[in-house]
């Protein structure tokens, strides 16, 4: 049994503790469930979320995915949604499933924990319990059972109103085995049934422990995946300058389009939280480095962070919007300018300064 206490010794159990509920969460307001979850398990594992999380910067889109979850990103290799949020760390995810509570004990005790994909509706301290169904994350390290028999898991949810503490399996179970039905109170992040899916994940730390990445190694990888990435006819992912630029003409293809749209907020969610962690592992580094031109990666993330607020809201609200054939190809305009802004600021850094980045 996994209860953080009374089970055999691992690196991860150590760090969090099911009787006092010291389990570590992270969340920052621009970022979905993906990125919390994932960094609260990498703080799990001593390593700070903005180091590794924050290091890469890219565009991945997949055409013709189902993009009605918080947590959607496009797979882009075979070694999981972390391992492509991650380039720069030996981390990878896997998803699975289960169907009973014996499933998801027999998951959390094989892998010290997992992430498990659930619809609010079903979870007592979600504000839409009852009410609403959405696709989202929590975090499962552990469980246990009652003097009575009963199983409990413990589930850490880091996102407002945020919740960490023992949950009765009923609640756990139902919500993780959820149909979740399309909702007309959440078109965004329903109506993809939940299917007892549960994200596993392996952390290798850094030898130093570290967990850090020098900064020149991380701005050239993502320069070299903006100016390499594909968007040919065969490409199930499309990715870089020529991904955007395909992205964006689609966009424009179904500008009249308010169901082809609405992806778009989805989707974009994920690039945008991931530009934000971008812009505050650029501003760390200018500051540990005393590099400026670091601080103009960071300006240029957050313009990135900005030009997806304007596209995710156009898409979310395209059927009620007047002139949005006129603005569709606007947003995506200057959505393609701020990544070429930040592409040339990686590029004046390394040109500049790159010996001297670390």
């Amino acid at each position: 049994m996994n209860t953080g206490s009374t089970t055999e010794t691992t690196a991860r159990r150590a760090r969090w503790n099911g009787v006092t509920g010291s389990y570590p969460q992270w969340y920052e307001d621009p970022l979905s469930c993906l990125f919390t979850t994932l960094g609260s398990v990498l703080m799990e594992h001593g390593l700070r979320p903005v180091d590794v999380l924050g290091a890469a910067c890219e565009f991945a889109y997949a055409p013709g995915d189902a993009m009605c979850e918080e947590f959607y990103r496009p797979a882009q290799s075979s070694r999981g949604v972390a391992a492509d949020l991650c380039p720069y760390h030996d981390i990878e995810s896997s998803w699975t499933t289960g169907s009973d509570t014996k499933d998801l004990i027999r998951l959390v005790e094989a892998h010290s924990g997992v992430i498990v994909a659930v619809d609010n509706y079903h979870l007592p301290f979600r504000p839409a319990f009852h009410d609403v169904h959405a696709a989202h994350l929590v975090v499962v390290p552990g469980w246990r059972r009652t003097p009575g028999g009963e199983a409990e898991f413990y589930v850490s949810d880091a996102q407002p109103p945020k919740f960490q503490g023992w949950l009765a399996a009923e609640h756990l179970v139902n919500s993780w085995l959820s149909g979740n039905p399309s909702d007309v109170q959440d078109m965004f992040f329903s109506s993809r049934e939940i299917g007892g899916r549960v994200l596993t994940t392996r952390v290798r730390p850094h030898a130093d422990g570290s967990g850090g990445v020098p900064t020149a190694r991380a701005l050239r990888g993502n320069l070299d995946r903006w100016d390499t990435g594909t968007a040919r006819a065969a490409d199930r992912v499309w990715s870089g300058r020529a991904g955007l630029r395909r992205f964006v003409e689609r966009l424009r293809e179904n500008r009249d389009d308010p169901e082809e749209l609405r992806g778009a907020y989805t989707f974009g969610w994920t690039m945008q939280a991931q530009a934000f962690l971008h812009g505050r592992f650029a501003q760390e580094r200018a500051r540990l480095t005393g590099r400026p031109a670091l601080l103009e990666v960071a300006a240029s993330a957050d313009r990135v962070v900005s030009a997806w607020s304007n596209v995710r809201l156009l898409g979310a609200h395209a059927a009620r919007t007047e002139g949005i054939a006129g603005l569709v190809p606007r947003r995506g305009a200057e959505l393609v300018l701020a990544y070429e802004r930040l592409a040339a600021d990686w590029r004046l850094a390394l040109a500049g300064e790159g010996a001297g980045l670390r």
